[in-house]
């Protein structure tokens, strides 16, 4: 099939930081065929009465992105902010429920749909489709299945990869190639609104001017670093800053209140109190972040935020930008591998960096 080529091969010049070789050494070449042609056969049948684009012109002037799969907070983020090319255009999405309501108050998407049922299509010119899959497909109504369409990932199918170089690299391609890879890098970071309530909510926190957000618990297990009190502790004995704020999702906050008990008047616990959006507004707020990979790690791009990110198994490349200080450190077999000094070393070497900007801003008297 000659399709299959494009499982591995992205559909543009630039290199993104991908790692196809490292999925090839663990996918045989006949199972990662056999996906594709799977993938093909439904594709052509689904998509029978819809015609495949390699353009996105001037016409298409009402456009319905389906994101529906990859319904985690961070690919998601990674995946929709190319549209920010696409702001000329009056553009639609329909998503999950989880990932919808991080996309409300959005500038560039004027509608936010979970249910196939709501978009009626005939009030589209074109129809983005995230990739080939069955499970994108199959939940398109048979009116939005004939509408002409492009696919941002198409068949391409490999582990590691950049997915938010990825989305601007391609729909910049799509459109006319109007930047070139640099200009691209300079304006590829996660598109997350915040509102002006969220602005207003996080204001009414009362939060100091100085602190370091740390993002406490994980959604798995494999992204959990458990030795968050051990970093706190040196924080503060090395008088590296003299507040954290904690931040993260309901299931951590029994870590985030015994680490709260012991520095009762420097931590400030925000678990479980705030929305995406309003964390995303503390980050923005804060001199730095510290986490472990996951969605607020994207947030922190998108208000660019400096960060220390921990990992294990993904690649760093491949969830950093580069229009953003950060510093990757990767565990051995699990994130409790990383030594606790090594955390602190590079918390030390961005607080500083955030010091020195911090005095460049102040106004001369």
């Amino acid at each position: 099939m000659l399709r299959f080529y494009r499982t591995y091969t992205t559909p543009f010049k630039e290199k993104i930081p991908t790692f196809v070789e490292v999925f090839f050494l663990r996918v045989p070449l006949f199972k990662r065929f056999l996906r594709f042609f799977g993938r093909y056969i439904y594709s052509e049948i689904t998509l029978r009465d819809s015609q495949k684009l390699n353009t996105i012109t001037k016409q298409h002037k009402k456009i319905l992105w389906v994101q529906w799969v990859d319904s985690y907070l961070g690919d998601s983020l990674m995946d929709l902010s190319s549209r920010i090319l696409l702001k000329d255009k009056e553009i639609d999405l329909l998503t999950k429920e989880n990932v919808a309501n991080i996309y409300q108050n959005d500038t560039i998407f004027r509608h936010i749909f979970t249910d196939p049922k709501q978009c009626a299509s005939n009030q589209y010119d074109l129809l983005i489709i995230d990739s080939y899959r069955q499970r994108s497909l199959k939940v398109l109504t048979k009116d939005l299945l004939q509408l002409p369409h492009i696919s941002l990932y198409g068949y391409y199918n490999v582990d590691d990869f950049n997915r938010l170089y990825f989305s601007f690299f391609h729909i910049n391609k799509l459109t006319g190639c109007h930047y070139n890879q640099q200009q691209i890098e300079q304006i590829a970071k996660p598109l997350l609104p915040i509102s002006k309530q969220d602005k207003i909510t996080i204001s009414s926190l009362n939060l100091p001017n100085n602190f370091i957000a740390i993002v406490i618990g994980s959604a798995s297990v494999d992204r959990n670093f458990n030795k968050w009190d051990v970093i706190v502790d040196a924080i503060f004995t090395q008088d590296i800053v003299e507040n954290i704020v904690l931040i993260g999702a309901k299931n951590a906050k029994i870590e985030a209140r015994k680490i709260q008990r012991k520095h009762p008047n420097k931590i400030i616990d925000t678990t479980g109190r705030c929305s995406f959006n309003q964390t995303a507004q503390i980050i923005k707020k804060s001199n730095l972040l510290v986490c472990a990979d996951g969605g607020l790690l994207h947030a922190a791009n998108a208000v660019l935020t400096p960060v220390v990110a921990l990992f294990y198994h993904i690649e760093p490349t491949t969830r950093l930008i580069k229009i953003n200080k950060s510093i990757a450190l990767m565990g051995k077999n699990n994130m409790g591998h990383i030594q606790s000094d090594t955390i602190i070393e590079k918390i030390q070497l961005l607080q500083k960096d955030s010091e020195w900007e911090m005095k460049q801003e102040k106004p001369i008297n």
